[in-house]
């Protein structure tokens, strides 16, 4: 098991989407570098620092899938966006398919909609998807002292962290909140065909 950390520049529900059940990352700083997460990896979001470097997401990676498989799974339907849906809807991180020739397809989404936004998501056609998280969002709380090392300050993402630095973070972590959704996105309101990772 490894934990990786990065900053989540903007947290508009779409990058990490933690609606519908799962909390998944299909674009964006992880998906983008092409980290090479497993079954029981975590991936940790935190704010900016002027915001704090505060706790936005953990999440445990039960599953990673093809941007295709996603797609196609049913479980997953309610993650494609709905370009004139609610502020949830539109921000559905499910939005790329292959068509009966093999062709890589985009649903249409409010987000991600420049050609070289678009080239860099299929360079590393995977999503990650948990069912056990811990979503903050506007609620974001403040790391223990302890555990600051965890959060990544810059761009890109950390994966090489002190093990029982991590799991003593991961034991605080479970013993200190219920799994789910605790708030709403922070930038929830912004609707944008411009880059929001």
């Amino acid at each position: 098991m490894r934990l990786c950390s990065y900053v989540v520049k903007y947290d508009t529900g779409l990058a990490p989407n933690p609606f519908w059940g799962y909390c998944t990352l299909a674009v964006c700083t992880p998906n983008h570098m092409g980290i090479r997460a497993q079954k029981g990896d975590w991936f940790v979001g935190v704010t900016t620092i002027d915001r704090g470097n505060k706790l936005v997401f953990a999440m445990q990676v039960a599953e990673v899938l093809s941007f295709n498989r996603y797609y196609t799974d049913p479980r997953f339907e309610r993650k494609r966006p709905v370009v004139n849906g609610t502020w949830r809807q539109r921000c559905g991180d499910n939005m790329y398919y292959k068509d009966d020739t093999g062709a890589w397809k985009r649903h249409p989404s409010v987000y991600h909609c420049e050609p070289e936004q678009i080239k860099q998501d299929l360079r590393h056609p995977y999503v990650f998807i948990a069912g056990h998280f811990y979503y903050f969002g506007d609620k974001a709380v403040e790391i223990l002292p302890e555990y600051r090392d965890l959060a990544w300050r810059r761009q890109g993402c950390k994966c090489k962290h002190d093990p029982d630095t991590v799991t003593d973070f991961l034991n605080w972590l479970h013993g200190s909140f219920e799994p789910g959704v605790h708030g709403e996105p922070y930038h929830r309101q912004k609707r944008s065909c411009k880059s929001v990772c």
